[in-house]
Order: structure tokens, then sequence, then C-alpha cells
């Protein structure tokens, strides 16, 4: 069984975890679709990277609201990220750009839909980003320098804002952890705001890609007001009422369009 199949699994607990506080671990097996091996080998690993605390049969958060290894965030919602980075790759013009990409999951689909583009310098603190754009070995890929953040596999501080702050983009594309009307774009880690925010302010257009479940969400560090923000993209289960108010604030918010899960009480990974 691959690594991609239990880190979705994991990410559907986190998500159960998120909406109901604890579960109990006897009926995780029917919830997954798998075996209570599986899911005791599962169990094993949140609570080997501290995402998980056990007691008496159930399993807590171990840190509520805590940001996720950016591996179990690359496995959720999938589909609406791959549609997301294939628009807001379409949007960027093809001729000589100067472009920055943040990093983070839905970003680095963006970074694959732009990985064949040799008319492009991109500049990226994602060190995953850089990885997707070097595939096809075409594009000009700048690397910041920085501190290295492992649940994001991306570089801060400094030495990542003095790069940033050297360049002048056409385009500037970053990843968010929330998005509201009110509180505008955010994200968990203050210091991964600050590159998103520089990124943003050096950039002529400014784009945000993120998949629904982020819209309604704010978390703790600002990464700029709804306004400021030219271009969001994002997928069709994203709330309308969120969508109208975020337009009224002047943001040209696009939707690809993710068709709905068929239902079923089971979620098969097996």
């Amino acid at each position: 069984m691959s690594d991609r199949t239990r880190d979705l699994r994991i990410s559907v607990v986190l998500t159960l975890l998120s909406q109901r506080g604890e579960l109990q671990v006897r009926f995780l097996p029917t919830i997954l679709g798998v075996s209570g091996a599986t899911v005791r080998r599962d169990l094993a690993v949140m609570e080997e990277k501290g995402l998980v605390r056990r007691s008496y049969g159930k399993i807590a958060a171990a840190r509520r609201g805590a940001e996720l290894p950016v591996s179990l965030r690359r496995s959720h919602n999938t589909e609406a990220k791959r549609r997301i980075g294939a628009l807001a790759s379409s949007l960027i013009p093809t001729r000589p750009l100067a472009v920055a990409l943040s990093g983070g999951s839905t970003v680095g689909f963006v970074a694959r839909s732009l990985a064949g583009r040799p008319d492009l310098t991109v500049v990226t603190n994602g060190l995953d980003t850089a990885t997707s754009l070097m595939a096809r070995q075409v594009v000009n890929v700048v690397v910041t320098g920085g501190i290295a953040r492992p649940l994001s596999n991306d570089l801060v501080g400094r030495a990542a804002e003095k790069t940033l702050r050297s360049y002048q983009f056409d385009f500037a594309v970053v990843g968010v952890d929330g998005i509201s009307p009110e509180a505008g774009f955010t994200r968990y880690s203050a210091r991964g705001a600050e590159i998103d925010r520089i990124m943003l302010e050096q950039a002529e257009h400014k784009i945000v890609v993120a998949d629904s479940s982020k819209l309604g969400r704010v978390h703790q560090a600002k990464i700029a007001d709804a306004g400021s923000i030219h271009t969001l993209v994002t997928d069709s289960h994203a709330s309308a009422e969120m969508i109208a108010s975020l337009r009224k604030n002047g943001v040209n918010a696009t939707l690809v369009v993710i068709p709905s899960p068929a239902k079923s009480n089971r979620l098969r990974f097996n």
C-alpha cells in the first residue's frame, strides 16, 4: 500500500478530528474501509509525527488547528488543486516574464503547469515548487536563500526576504491557509506569511490559489487584505455567499468546476 494512500487516510482522519474533536478508534476501519491492522499502523505513524494523542480507545488531535505537513496536504482535494493549478497557470501570458511562486501543495500544481515555459524566470522559496519547475529543465528557476521549514518544505527568514525584494515581478502566485472577506488572506505561519506578503507587494499582478476548504477559515498570520488581491482561483464547492462578498471587495474570483463526490458511508483507500 502506497505512502500516498496512507497520507490520504491520515488527512481524512485529521479532517474528522478538526470537526468532532475526538474519534473512537474502533469506528475507523468502517469509516476508512480498511482493516484494523492498517488503522493501527496509520495511528502509529500519526503519533510518531506528533499529529494525534491516543487514550482509552479514542484519538484526539495533538494540536487543534495546527498546520499539517505538506506531504499530507498534497493528498487532500487533489483534483481541485490540479484544476486550480492549470487554470492559474493559463492566466500568465506567453512572453518573457518574471514570476514569483510560493511553496505549498496547490502552488505545486501551478508549477507543474508552468514547467514547460522557457520564457519564464520564476523565483520561489518553495523547495517542492522548485523541483516541479525544474522537471523539464526549461524554466529559469531562482531559489531564495533562507531557513527551511520542514512542515512546508519552504524557505523563510531574512535571506529569503532579501532575495524577493531584489526583484520586480510581473505575476505572483501564492497559496494560503485561510480566506475571509473580513480577515483577508491568512496563514498558520507568521514567517511564511511575511514571505507571501513580500511576493505580492513586489508583483504587478497578484494571484491567490486555494481550494474551497480554505474559504471561511482565519489563521493568526495575515498575508493581505481581501481587496488587495487581483485574482483568486478556487473551486466550485466554494460558498456562493463568500465568493460574492469577495467580489464586492474587488477580488476577481474564478472557480474551476469540480464534480460532487459520490455519496457513500464508507471511504475506500485500499
